[in-house]
């Protein structure tokens, strides 16, 4: 808990240092607000009528003197919880940096909560608004959800483009809130919750944007800030250099790691030449070439344009930017349309590489081959042995660490009415979706007999969407959709006239072409059969698709499936543990105690990204889970490594990702504290100390879990027979 409020001081500290370095002489008075201001407190008869819930009750109760509010949940929804409404009129927050929350759990079981402040039509301001925590059984939190991207906000706006979140700025538009919603995040369990005094308060610091622009120094850092071990000269850059090479070569890795990163000293198991799995002593493993047991401790994106970043509409952002004719204006480069943000509106933008830049400057021109040098060193130093999704592909192919070939499968055809944060799903009964992973197969000769690859990640967090959804949307696109199509074949084996269809479905179709033409989806209560049934096949002819296509161009190769996110259905997962030969989960959470399988399915999984993220070194976001510091962030590295190493299922972990986001975002905007370097390639210490020792200590840890009985089995969820629908599990990010 201390470390918590020293965490929580410094990023406080480091704000009113961003603050006054912007201000100069230019304070402006400071505008006299309350305190706090009361929301929520559910004294004085509070009417139940404002509440709107979800797959929940809600009731007053008197707890600890006070009238609080008691949320009881269930299951049949993905996001079971309750809206809180004003009634009349709304709130003005402009004033106040935080929306805070009482809130205990009155349940037997772990909850992991969303709390959000109002409901902003933009799906990415949305999900801003929002915060998510983990409350243990009997705990009591109070949580802040940041409503400004800092303690302080510009008093004329400077629209600032392209970042996730721009310092100065409200997240939305504050002027009329009138609304909070509390919900289970895709809960396991019913639950009960006691909410109470909401209530917004930390006022806001006022500051005139003069003097503010430029914001970017030569390195791509944050200019207006100062924090430990921060860049300030090329000659901080080559120190650095020198002193991290000296403890590389006294700490050169763990004595037990074999070439590949295996179990040096651990039992002898056959050697196949290349990677597999076993389950030994009650958990999974993978087992190296060698024949070793391997857990696979490992980072992504390990590449040297991590601080890639747009400048486009935005040169006056930083400090020094290149001439184009100059020796450092080989770092510019262009790129398409972003998935997300400002730069989605733009074909083509300019971009300038950080990471690279720095690298030149810290090593002069053998800067590539000294960052390759150094990531082999540091990931074996640091006891991890996995080079994983998306990293620089000459780094994987120099036989020194073991690597994951990340397979991208663009151009086919979608079907129309589907969803996704990253898009609309393939069409896979359409001929494109095949041709195009073969094409997407193409050209990885390098991995396909290669010992050193330990399997082929394909594909990242598509949107499965609810069981169901994507067969409604199948329904709900044009009648040229194949998927339709094949859905409508489907449908006229099963029953003898369009009649017998209308009368189980509820409808009035007055012939199967009527069907295709309709856009309408039946009842999901009398179609459920049809629409699961066809859903099954959706998700079955992918992953089979795929799984032949990988077998026929690389037989030795593990399938390590899609990286699956969000809330995966039992009909994915199931399909996945077929047709894959580990299931990969992305699992942006604070542990993986319970992440397991559905009854009946036994198969390793492997989380394929996980992160935590601070504001205390210069960051303007903390990323998708958040920790107070970088010390408390380099806890919850060991609290989710160790986690995952007594899970059974589990055999690796991969970090999400090796070089900070730039404090002007990637393409689509996201500038999170997410690295284990940061921009000027320097090492964050906590967060090392904390990777070190869990990869020096995993092999040992999780054989005496296995041996001593010390696993802890994922506890099942309950299942109910119910079609889950909610539609923010096909819009938000993680």
């Amino acid at each position: 808990m201390k470390r918590k409020f020293l965490g929580k001081i410094q990023q406080l500290c480091t704000g009113l240092i961003l603050a006054q370095a912007c201000l100069g002489n230019n304070a402006l008075a400071e505008k006299s607000v309350a305190d706090s201001i009361v929301m929520f407190d559910f004294e004085n008869s509070f009417d139940l009528a404002l509440t709107e819930t979800d797959d929940a009750k809600v009731s007053l109760i008197e707890y600890k003197g006070s009238n609080q509010l008691l949320l009881e949940t269930g299951l049949r929804s993905g996001s079971p919880g309750v809206t809180i409404k004003k009634g009349r009129g709304s709130w003005d927050l402009n004033p106040y940096y935080h929306v805070k929350m009482d809130i205990t759990n009155m349940g037997e079981h772990p909850a992991r909560i969303i709390f959000k402040v109002g409901d902003p039509a933009d799906g990415m301001e949305a999900w801003q608004m929002e915060i998510r925590f983990d409350i243990a059984p009997g705990e009591t939190k109070t949580v802040s959800d940041d409503i400004a991207t800092t303690p302080w906000r510009f008093t004329e706006s400077l629209n600032l483009l392209a970042m996730r979140a721009a310092p100065g700025q409200a997240k939305t538009d504050l002027s009329e809130i009138d609304e909070v919603k509390v919900t289970i995040n895709y809960p396991a369990n019913k639950h009960k919750l006691l909410i109470d005094n909401i209530r917004a308060t930390n006022p806001i610091r006022w500051v005139s944007n003069e003097g503010f622009l430029p914001f970017v120094d030569q390195f791509g850092q944050y200019k207006h800030a100062h924090w430990p071990g921060k860049t300030l000269s090329i000659d901080d850059l080559k120190q650095q250099a020198i002193e991290e090479d000296r403890e590389l070569a006294a700490i050169p890795g763990p004595e037990d790691f074999n070439q590949y990163g295996g179990w040096k000293t651990g039992p002898q198991l056959e050697a196949t030449g290349f990677f597999r799995t076993q389950k030994y002593n009650g958990a999974w493993w993978l087992v190296d070439p060698e024949g070793r047991l391997f857990w696979s401790h490992g980072v992504g994106v390990v590449h040297p344009g991590t601080a890639i970043t747009g400048t486009t509409d935005r040169e006056d952002y930083f400090e020094w930017l290149p001439a184009k004719d100059s020796e450092f204006g080989k770092f510019y480069g262009t790129a398409g349309r972003a998935s997300h943000g400002y730069y989605s509106t733009l074909a083509q933008r300019d971009t300038y590489n950080f990471t690279a830049s720095n690298l030149y400057k810290k090593y002069g021109e053998n800067w590539k081959q000294e960052f390759d040098r150094m990531a082999h060193s540091r990931l074996r130093s640091w006891g991890m042995n996995t080079l994983a999704v998306a990293s620089d592909r000459q780094l994987c192919e120099a036989g020194i660490t073991p690597y994951t070939e990340t397979v991208w499968v663009f151009g086919t055809r979608k079907i129309e009415a589907s969803k996704g944060y990253w898009g609309k799903f393939h069409d896979v009964f359409d001929p494109s979706f095949r041709s195009q992973v073969k094409k997407a197969l193409q050209g990885r000769e390098h991995a396909v007999n290669d010992p050193w690859c330990l399997g082929f990640f394909i594909e990242n967090e598509l949107s499965w969407g609810t069981e169901g959804s994507l067969a409604i949307a199948a329904l709900e696109s044009p009648a040229d959709q194949p998927a339709k199509l094949e859905f409508v074949k489907d449908l006229k084996a099963k029953y003898d006239s369009i009649n017998a269809l209308n009368k189980v479905w509820g409808t009035k179709h007055k012939s199967w072409q009527a069907l295709i033409k309709s856009t309408t989806a039946p009842s999901l209560a009398k179609a459920k059969d049809d629409i699961l049934a066809f859903y099954k096949k959706i998700v079955e002819t992918y992953f089979s698709t795929v799984h032949n296509e990988l077998e026929a161009i690389a037989p030795n190769a593990l399938y390590l499936g899609c990286r699956l996110a969000w809330a995966n259905s039992d009909i994915v997962i199931k399909m996945a543990a077929k047709y894959t030969d580990v299931i990969s989960m992305n699992k942006y959470q604070y542990n993986v105690t319970n992440v397991g399988l559905p009854e009946g399915v036994d198969k390793p999984i492997m989380i394929g990204e996980f992160h935590f993220g601070s504001l205390d070194r210069g960051a303007l976001h903390l990323g998708i889970v958040e920790a107070f510091s970088q010390s408390e962030r380099a806890d919850l590295y060991t609290k989710y490594v160790e986690s995952a190493l007594l899970n059974p299922y589990i055999v690796g972990t991969h970090w999400f990702q090796y070089g900070e986001q730039p404090p002007t975002g990637r393409g689509d905007g996201e500038n999170y504290n997410v690295g284990l370097v940061d921009l000027a390639d320097k090492p964050f210490p906590e967060m090392i100390d904390s990777v070190r020792d869990m990869g020096y200590r995993m092999y040992n840890f999780r054989d005496n879990a296995s041996k001593n009985g010390l696993l802890v089995q994922p506890k099942m969820p309950e299942k109910l027979d119910f079609i889950q629908e909610v539609e923010d599990m096909h819009n938000r990010s993680n």
